[in-house]
């Protein structure tokens, strides 16, 4: 990494917030890379000296150069991992159930933990507490999940530092980008995906990491339909770590960010890993079926009995935008040129075949599962009310996974589709009513 780009602005600005809580101080003198004294040893760095390290090339990496106090240890990593499980309790039983602890307490004690990449998650548990706990929760499950892919410890080790590093990177991102949740502008999400090359980057300079670790980080948004990022890999080209770690993510995201509002837990979790199953790979989709299945996690009745009567019909409202976003889509697939090749098109073909699948399973085109619908009555509840649930959690991700694959869109519009292509002007065309499509459908969840 230019030590240019990691003494960008946004990193800076979180050391100075950091040091008036805590103190942040030069153990060494800074030097720019032509001998100059920038900060002198002993200097705190506050807002004071920011003017004189920002964009500054230097002799050392800055990481080496200071010292955050209160900085984490191996065994106060260790009582945050178990602080953040014992908020929810269904992570307290998974836990419990799958006797995790003991490995947890390896992973944290027996070898001592780089200490620059101690002092970043420091800076990231006070400037950036979601990111936080974001990391910890991804990278508890995904070391679960390879132990109950039968990985050797070392290879647990891997999956443990990937999932420690693989979002540090984000600290050198604007922090508006890294709490933005959704509807970045192509320039927002360019900016965001530099996080990937950052986060390596900073994982070679503060430890020799062996490769395996390094494929982990540059992996972890690839998905195996060839659907994720940087490079668009997919299948037998991905490795296993990125995946166990882009998987956590995936079930971080449902479980922190829509399941809190809904008063769901990981016992929903089912039909989210049913939409996803094509973007992992599937013996780490099974150990994460069983992990839940040896915690024995009790499903909460989330509908209100009351209200439960215009659950069918809001369903069947959502069923009917979902089809027009997918004819939609359909129609967008088969004005791409077929003498195409390019990993884009490869990717949208791909998806609009697995989109196809997940309509036919999931009978959106059956007469008689609205008539089911139409049909189901107030007395009904006990027998149908989980059913109801699930039907509307698996089309709440469809719509997900919809907006996944639109966002490969612009960059095979750029990138793969000919300047003088008779198909170009429809296309586009096509994308924006894709847009308007999905942000109606996504009305329907507000």
């Amino acid at each position: 990494m230019d030590l240019e780009v990691e003494n960008n602005e946004h990193y800076i600005n979180h050391l100075t917030d950091v040091s008036t809580t805590n103190k942040v101080v030069a153990v060494e003198n800074i030097y720019n890379k032509f001998g100059v004294l920038l900060v002198p040893k002993g200097t705190a760095i506050e807002h004071r000296v920011q003017e004189f390290l920002v964009g500054h090339k230097m002799q050392s990496q800055l990481d080496e150069l200071i010292t955050v106090q209160g900085c984490l240890t191996n065994a106060s990593l260790e009582q945050e991992f178990q602080q953040f499980i014992n908020k929810y309790p269904d992570l307290i039983q998974i836990h419990s159930n799958t006797n995790f602890a003991s490995i947890l307490n390896q992973l944290c004690a027996v070898k001592q933990i780089p200490r620059i990449l101690l002092q970043k998650l420091t800076i990231m548990k006070i400037q950036l507490p979601d990111l936080f706990e974001q990391t910890l929760f991804s990278t508890w499950l995904a070391c679960l999940i390879a132990k109950e892919t039968k990985l050797t410890l070392e290879q647990i080790n891997h999956t443990f530092y990937i999932g420690l590093l693989h979002d540090i990177g984000l600290l050198h991102i604007d922090p508006t980008l890294v709490s933005k949740r959704s509807n970045f502008t192509d320039k927002e999400w360019d900016a965001f995906k530099q996080h990937i090359k950052i986060s390596l980057a900073i994982a070679k300079l503060i430890h020799p990491f062996g490769s395996e670790v390094l494929r982990g980080i540059k992996e972890h948004h690839e998905r195996y339909d060839g659907s994720g990022y940087p490079m668009g890999l997919h299948n037998d080209q991905l490795g296993n770590f990125g995946q166990l770690v882009g998987l956590a993510d995936l079930i971080c995201h449902i479980r922190t960010r829509q399941f809190d509002k809904s008063g769901k837990s990981m016992a929903n979790i089912s039909p989210y890993l049913q939409i996803n199953s094509h973007a992992f790979k599937f013996e780490f989709y099974q150990a994460m079926y069983n992990i839940l299945q040896h915690a024995q996690l009790d499903s909460a009745e989330i509908i209100d009995r009351q209200t439960f009567t215009s659950l069918p019909k809001r369903i069947i409202l959502k069923r009917i935008r979902i089809m027009q976003l997918h004819l939609a889509f359909n129609d967008f697939i088969t004005h791409i040129p077929e003498n195409l090749s390019g990993k884009h098109s490869k990717a949208l073909f791909d998806a609009n075949q697995q989109i196809n699948n997940i309509i036919k399973r999931g009978g959106f085109d059956s007469t008689e599962t609205l008539d089911w619908l139409e049909s189901i009555k107030k007395e009904d509840y006990d027998e149908v009310h989980q059913e109801l649930q699930e039907l509307d959690d698996l089309q709440y991700e469809i719509l997900w996974l919809f907006k996944k694959v639109f966002r490969i869109v612009p960059s095979f519009l750029k990138d793969e589709l000919p300047v003088d292509s008779s198909a170009q002007s429809i296309l586009n065309a096509q994308m924006e009513t894709l847009h308007q499509n999905l942000l109606q459908a996504w009305a329907d969840y507000q």
